[in-house]
């Protein structure tokens, strides 16, 4: 196995604190990440024959393991960098007026009225 598939598999099971203890006890769970090993490997060595690019396999691994082509993604700090950009960015006049004379603090809407 690559050091990348090794690394993303030893990722995959870090990131889960209750498999590491069960790889020690449960067969099963031992079994099930010694198959994902093997399914690994032998889709790493399938994609080197067919002579894609080092790239291409790394992303390929990630989408077998995590479900994204990019690998284990950091949600919390990609939302705080789409937050840190539509605070940086200039907003049209009528938004900026509403979103400053309205916070979303407010019981009622500006168009309604309390009920």
């Amino acid at each position: 196995m690559s050091e990348h598939a090794d690394a993303t598999l030893r990722e995959y099971v870090n990131r889960q604190p209750e498999l590491r203890v069960a790889l020690l006890h449960d067969p099963l769970r031992k079994a099930q990440i010694e198959t994902l090993r093997q399914t690994l490997a032998t889709v790493e060595q399938a994609l080197a024959d067919e002579g894609l690019p080092d790239e291409t396999q790394r992303r390929v691994i990630n989408r077998i393991v995590w479900g994204n082509p990019e690998g284990l993604a950091d949600v919390h700090a990609q939302m705080m960098s789409v937050r840190k950009q539509m605070l940086l960015t200039d907003l049209p006049p009528d938004i900026a007026r509403t979103w400053w004379e309205y916070p979303s603090t407010s019981p009622a809407r500006p168009d309604e009225e309390p009920t």
